[in-house]
């Protein structure tokens, strides 16, 4: 065996267990501090590398990639814990982290809900706004590079190319980054900074959706318009994340995003009020917007959320879940402002609901359940300051409870969310979507008021209705 495949049993102080991996410039193995018990992996450069003519070049870029990573300390970054040379070979000594790279889950032809694909792109952003506030660029943001851990942490890795903003260093020859995820001043050669790391998040969140790279021949509006043709995604989400895409994918970067805070702010509004820039005729009935366009008219008086009860909302939030998912917290939060009348209220949700059949079903279910003649005694309760409103509630959960079966959704768990139930869903969840389960399912819960809220929440992460309604199956048993 030569000397470049041995594996050797020591590297500095670091006693070397196994090879983890391998790439162009070199290899990482997982070593074990002994002096404070701690696992580490430890990269060195191909030895060809250093022998050969660029060999010098590399090692300061080598050396560049530990000073980058190493000032970026961050929960979201593989941390740098110790830089040195070894038998000639410089070695970076880094954080240990036991997961799956994105490329092998993206590879398994696995489908994201926009909620799994916008947790991780937002885990990646905060990684990337840490580094930039340093002055460090990653310049090669790809799936091989974030790994995704059991608890539902997305770690970025590899600040192998970075360039620190302070930086003298020339380019050695190579091509910086990797062309499939190359903003396009970096694939001319040019300079750059930020804003070619969003441009590769850009693309790297088209991927999550898709399953597919946006393709380098087609104008940007082509790319956008190839999101239609994907059916995992409902229409509100595809028409909510157009524009943000849009400007994440603008071939020049003074026009797309210019910060990863800008970024991620855009991506946490994914709301109704992003949805309700993106509606469009296709999906709203004459009948739907006729009804809207009365009840938010000028003249009549804005409610104010408080006027309707917890217990009217959270049913409300629980029948609009089953056609839209998590959403439908943020859907009736925001739409209760708009109208005081139930039929109004209803109507605003049920644009929202992508189908004309499912809208149907969705207002049947809300008029068989008696939420409207429990609202009409909350809201003038509501307005008279009496105690009539905590009878309507009472009376309300009971119609809830005798009309469940018409609502498809079981009668409320009114027990606080613990901690096996959060373990039950996860492990339930993962099954569907991979290392995130367990990170959506802690997140879940603590936007839920009731068992069946979570159960109905953590369902929305899966993007198949019909694997939703098997995970739903299950967590009954």
């Amino acid at each position: 065996m030569s000397k470049q495949r041995a594996v050797p049993t020591r590297i500095a102080k670091y006693d070397i267990e196994k090879v983890l991996g391998k790439g162009a410039m070199g290899v990482v193995y997982k070593g074990l501090d002994a002096q404070i018990e701690r696992h580490v992996a430890v990269k060195v450069l191909h030895t060809h590398l250093i022998e050969g003519d660029l060999g010098d070049d590399l090692t300061v870029r080598f050396q560049q990639e530990a000073k980058a990573a190493a000032r970026c300390l961050h929960p979201n970054i593989v941390s740098v814990f110790d830089f040195g040379f070894h038998d000639e070979r410089p070695y970076i000594a880094m954080e240990y982290v036991d997961g799956i790279e994105l490329k092998a889950q993206l590879q398994s032809d696995s489908k994201y809900s926009l909620a799994v694909a916008a947790d991780i792109t937002i885990q990646i952003l905060q990684a990337l706004e840490h580094a930039h506030s340093k002055g460090v660029v990653h310049r090669d943001i790809k799936p091989a590079n974030i790994i995704l851990l059991d608890n539902g942490t997305v770690k970025v890795s590899d600040f192998g190319v970075a360039r620190l903003d302070t930086s003298d260093l020339t380019s050695t020859g190579f091509m910086v980054g990797t062309p499939n995820y190359m903003s396009p001043e970096g694939l001319q050669g040019l300079q750059v900074d930020q804003r070619s790391d969003l441009y590769s998040v850009g693309v790297l969140f088209y991927e999550l959706l898709t399953q597919q790279r946006p393709v380098r021949g087609l104008s940007l509006n082509e790319t956008i318009d190839s999101l239609d043709v994907h059916g995992h995604l409902s229409v509100q989400s595809i028409n909510s994340i157009k524009p943000i895409l849009r400007k994440a994918l603008q071939p020049l970067a003074e026009t797309r995003f210019q910060t990863a805070t800008d970024f991620i702010n855009k991506l946490r509004c994914i709301d109704d009020m992003e949805l309700a820039d993106a509606k469009t005729n296709f999906y709203i009935s004459p009948t739907a917007k006729t009804i809207v366009a009365s009840t938010t008219a000028p003249s009549e008086p804005e409610t104010s959320s408080s006027e309707w009860s917890n217990d009217v909302l959270g049913s409300l939030e629980q029948t609009l879940a089953k056609y839209v998912g998590p959403m439908a917290h943020y859907l009736v939060k925001k739409s209760s402002k708009k109208s005081q009348t139930m039929e109004g209220l209803s109507q605003i949700l049920a644009q929202h609901i992508p189908t004309e059949q499912e809208r149907q079903e969705f207002i049947q279910n809300l008029t068989s359940s008696g939420i409207y003649r429990a609202q009409t005694g909350n809201i003038s309760a509501s307005k008279n300051n009496t105690t009539t409103s905590n009878r309507t509630s009472l009376s309300l959960i009971f119609d809830l409870e005798d009309n469940a079966k018409n609502i498809s959704i079981p009668p409320q768990n009114t027990n606080p969310i613990s901690t096996n139930d959060i373990k039950k869903v996860a492990e339930a969840l993962i099954f569907y979507i991979g290392p995130l389960a367990s990170r959506l399912a802690k997140r879940d819960a603590k936007k839920s008021s009731t068992l069946e809220d979570f159960h109905l929440r953590a369902a929305g992460n899966i993007p198949n209705k019909a694997e939703q309604q098997e995970f739903l199956k299950k967590l009954r048993v």
